[in-house]
């Protein structure tokens, strides 16, 4: 009888053990999904725009902002990319692989490599289904980016308006006034030689940004055909009168009119020739702006000696960016809902509030209002956008229209062209090439 009361009692202490394990096993794994719930949704995201790019301030800005108000909730991954360069070769060997991150910016025909390998969103009926988004993107910018058949991959986050900034001590020495025609440019620019100025704040490397900004306005200011052209996205074909004649004088001002440095030089390399005074004149847009004050930048003074002009023929590059794209079309409801949070702070009022005030960036629409005091403290910004409501020519730059195949092939072959190893009928053949063989991929 003893010994069947102790079976008994250690059989209810061996039950009770199996119990109480596995009620805490039951609170532990109640409490891990508690935490699992807690915790922010994390989504990935890269950016160039850092160090001395810049939109590098407004960029943290805008991210510290993101991540202030949805604290707790998401998690930006950021990953940091120290160039154009760098960014658009990781992204494409991401785009191969279908591992982009989940937000990108679809510069350089990366938008086109995520809609190929899946991963970006039809942001459309997202658009129209939030007002207060749709008010500050705009109906300009929205249907600047939509395909034919109505659908929208990417969001930009600025207006572009690009003209030059010419140094006018160096003008009012030389004695000349922003050239009126592509035939007193070229002259201004042996002008300023002989004066004992370089001309030319220019460069190759990277997407050629500089140099191809006046490319595209000696093509987008040659006439209707000139200006079709350069408002035409992804041309089958550069064999044309209109890119020989423009490779041709960007031809002569590489090799008379620019810094030693510029063949194979980045950004950062052409802006410090002109911050510094060491050239006449710069193709860029109104972010360089607060550049013209920063003294870490620029010489002393600058912005005093700083004025702003249309391209000959009264051509202004006037755009929007490409923008961001959503890639998370293969991704969990809580990532893909966090993502398009981030996507819309990015491209909303108060980004473009941030990128405007701290890089000069215009914003989408008249909802995103200019202050009167930013206007008093940048005159340069306020006379360019008065110029382009003047201009005869608007147009797109290569960025926006050519292949990212296209714009490698301006990197690659402005040596050559520069240094005889090809024409500009050559240069543009390869150009047509290159274009093709995206189509081919």
């Amino acid at each position: 009888m003893k010994s069947m009361l102790k079976k008994v009692m250690a059989l209810m202490v061996t039950l009770t053990m199996v119990f109480t394990l596995a009620a805490c096993g039951s609170e532990t794994e109640k409490s891990d999904d508690t935490v699992s719930k807690d915790k922010p949704v994390e989504i990935t995201y890269a950016t160039f725009m850092v160090g001395s790019h810049v939109s590098a301030a407004a960029e943290k800005e805008v991210l510290d902002a993101f991540n202030e108000k949805y604290e707790g909730k998401i998690k930006v991954k950021v990953e940091e990319l120290p160039s154009d360069d760098a960014y658009v070769n990781k992204m494409k060997a991401l785009a191969a692989a279908g591992a982009l991150p989940d937000v990108i910016n679809g510069k350089n025909g990366l938008r086109e490599l995520a809609i190929k390998n899946g991963q970006a969103v039809d942001v459309m009926p997202l658009v129209e289904a939030d007002a207060e988004w749709n008010k500050y993107v705009g109906e300009g910018a929205i249907n600047y980016s939509k395909t034919e058949d109505g659908k929208l991959y990417s969001i930009a986050n600025q207006k572009q308006i690009v003209g030059y900034f010419y140094n006018k001590d160096m003008f009012e020495t030389t004695g000349i006034t922003p050239a009126k025609t592509w035939e007193e440019f070229m002259s201004n620019n042996e002008k300023l030689k002989e004066a004992g100025f370089t001309p030319l704040a220019m460069m190759t490397g990277e997407n050629a940004w500089t140099t191809n900004l006046w490319l595209a306005a000696m093509i987008g200011t040659n006439g209707d055909e000139g200006n079709e052209f350069m408002n035409t996205n992804y041309p089958d074909s550069y064999d044309n009168d209109l890119v020989v004649n423009a490779l041709t004088m960007v031809q002569k001002c590489l090799k008379d009119y620019t810094t030693p440095d510029a063949i194979g030089a980045i950004y950062a390399n052409a802006a410090n020739n002109f911050l510094q005074e060491n050239t006449a004149m710069i193709a860029n847009g109104p972010w360089m702006v607060p550049d013209f004050t920063d003294t870490s930048k620029a010489k002393e003074g600058l912005v005093d000696r700083v004025g702003v002009s249309l391209y000959p023929n009264d051509g202004v590059v006037a755009q929007y960016e490409i923008g961001y794209v959503l890639c998370t079309a293969n991704k969990s409801k809580e990532e893909q809902e966090a993502a398009l949070e981030f996507l819309k702070f990015k491209t909303g009022k108060e980004a473009q509030k941030i990128f405007l005030e701290k890089s000069g960036a215009l914003p989408l629409t008249a909802n995103v209002e200019i202050s009167d005091e930013y206007k008093a403290a940048n005159p340069l910004v306020v006379d360019l956008i008065n110029l382009a409501d003047e201009a005869k020519y608007g147009f797109e730059n290569m960025d926006n229209t050519a292949h990212s195949s296209v714009i490698e092939e301006f990197s690659l072959n402005y040596p050559e062209l520069v240094y005889g190893g090809i024409t500009p009928e050559e240069m543009a053949s390869k150009l047509t090439q290159a274009a093709n063989k995206h189509k081919e991929q």
